[in-house]
């Protein structure tokens, strides 16, 4: 069993969302034989959705994972709820918020990887109350959902770089007075 699976699994049935686990379970109890002891662990659990969450989180910090993998397996299904019309903006971003908050605190979580989806929810917010535009929102909403690009704050603010002025130009305009 890869333990991005579990992690994908465990964050997802956090946050409530049942996204193919009876199936990929199923797949395991069919395919071993005999049965590893994770795969005997979570047929106990059965129906209790803490216990399975817990199991998978031990399984998941006995050794290391790709997280990047989970993070875009994530976000693609995501984009796929989105484009099936099976969630909207507001849905998808306040589910991505509960994620995030799942693996962690922004402090102790990746934030280049988890960060864009516990920014969206906040922005989303911004963009309802008139704050930043809906096309600034919708920009970066779409460039992360659709090609994982991070939430750029600079974008979302319409922040531009600042012109370098040299020391020559300061002493010009203290003349000009």
């Amino acid at each position: 069993m890869k333990r991005e699976d579990a992690f994908y699994h465990k964050i997802m049935l956090m946050t409530g969302i049942n996204d193919g686990y009876d199936e990929w379970l199923n797949n395991y109890l069919n395919a071993e034989n005999p049965l590893s002891n994770i795969v005997l662990e979570l047929a106990y659990c059965e129906s209790d959705i803490n216990k399975t969450i817990s199991v998978l989180h031990n399984f998941c910090m006995e050794q290391p994972f790709d997280e990047e993998t989970v993070c875009d397996r994530v976000r693609t299904f995501f984009k796929n709820a989105y484009y099936a019309n099976r969630m909207g903006k507001g849905e998808i971003v306040s589910t991505m918020y509960r994620l995030a908050l799942n693996v962690g605190d922004p402090g102790d979580f990746d934030i280049h990887l988890w960060g864009s989806m516990y920014y969206l929810d906040a922005y989303y917010s911004l963009a309802k109350d008139g704050v930043i535009s809906w096309e600034r929102f919708d920009s970066s909403f779409f460039s992360y959902l659709d090609n994982g690009i991070p939430v750029d704050s600079n974008r979302i603010w319409d922040h531009k770089p600042k012109e370098k002025v040299s020391f020559v130009d300061i002493i010009k305009r203290i003349l000009k007075g």
